[in-house]
């Protein structure tokens, strides 16, 4: 059975979108934290704020600060990204867009960028939004293949979109992709929305899973820190234990009203966390 270390944990920048991506990495500093999980959010790392500076300067103050990128996360919600979109010149700039990433990814040493499925329209067909999504992700493929980068697809709860919510169309959506270069991302937040578990994806997934990504929620709120919401922790450690998980785990802390001190935050779930795993 394996041992869940500190080591194995990231932390999100999103979280801290407020400030300054130099105070995000100190703070990473201050919490003892050698991980991240580098979200491309504004402001800090978008193809708007690539035309003002050198992303290979930016992987390197990375570096210099003794932290490790595990893993990519564009951001998908709050930008204007939605590679299932109807209108076919949007769509085209989504899938633009999370390139951007993909393309980069070798800078900082990375090779995972994480893709949401994106978002349908309510009063359209589920199908059609499902169709263009795939088209996407199969593009996107193509070109994380010329990158070496391996896609992690990831199922998201309601609050973002009914497109792809739990494993079983995860997995639809991966069979239908057929790549070898897709892997998945798993997100408590959202197994807990579907009422599943990391076993569940665990079973269904094995070694295509990539990430982990562990927050507490609540049934209308998710990404909050440890022992705020209703999650059992020691059931998601034990999976990880039992199924002898040596990957890294994401601590996403996304909410609004975490953002204005989002160390404070980070410290006190962190330290939750700590608990669980000695």
């Amino acid at each position: 059975m394996t041992r869940i270390t500190m080591s194995q944990v990231a932390i999100n920048n999103m979280a801290y979108r407020r400030y300054s991506f130099d105070f995000f990495l100190e703070s990473a500093q201050r919490l003892g934290i050698r991980k991240i999980e580098l979200c491309g959010c504004h402001p800090h790392f978008t193809m708007f704020e690539a035309r003002e500076f050198d992303t290979k300067q930016l992987a390197k103050k990375i570096r210099d600060h003794g932290l490790v990128v595990s893993a990519i996360e564009p951001e998908q919600n709050f930008l204007p990204i939605n590679i299932a979109a109807l209108d076919g010149y949007f769509r085209k700039q989504s899938v633009r867009q999370l390139a951007f990433f993909i393309e980069r990814a070798r800078y900082f040493d990375c090779d995972k960028v994480i893709v949401y499925p994106g978002k349908a329209l309510m009063n359209h067909p589920h199908s059609e939004a499902w169709k263009y999504a795939r088209e996407s992700i199969e593009e996107l493929s193509r070109i994380a293949e010329k990158n070496d980068v391996t896609i992690l697809l990831e199922a998201v709860s309601s609050f973002i979109s009914d497109l792809m919510m739990d494993s079983a169309t995860l997995a639809r959506m991966m069979r239908e992709v057929d790549a070898d270069n897709i892997g998945c991302c798993v997100n408590s937040s959202a197994a807990y929305a579907a009422k599943e578990t990391l076993d569940d994806y665990f079973r269904r997934f094995g070694d295509k899973i990539g990430l982990v990504q562990l927050s507490d929620s609540v049934e209308d709120n998710e990404q909050l820190p440890w022992g705020t919401g209703l999650q059992d922790l020691d059931s998601h450690l034990r999976t990880l234990r039992e199924r002898n998980y040596t990957g890294d785990i994401a601590m996403e802390l996304l909410e609004e009203e975490l953002a204005g001190d989002p160390e404070a935050n980070y410290r006190e779930s962190i330290a939750y966390f700590r608990k669980h795993i000695d």
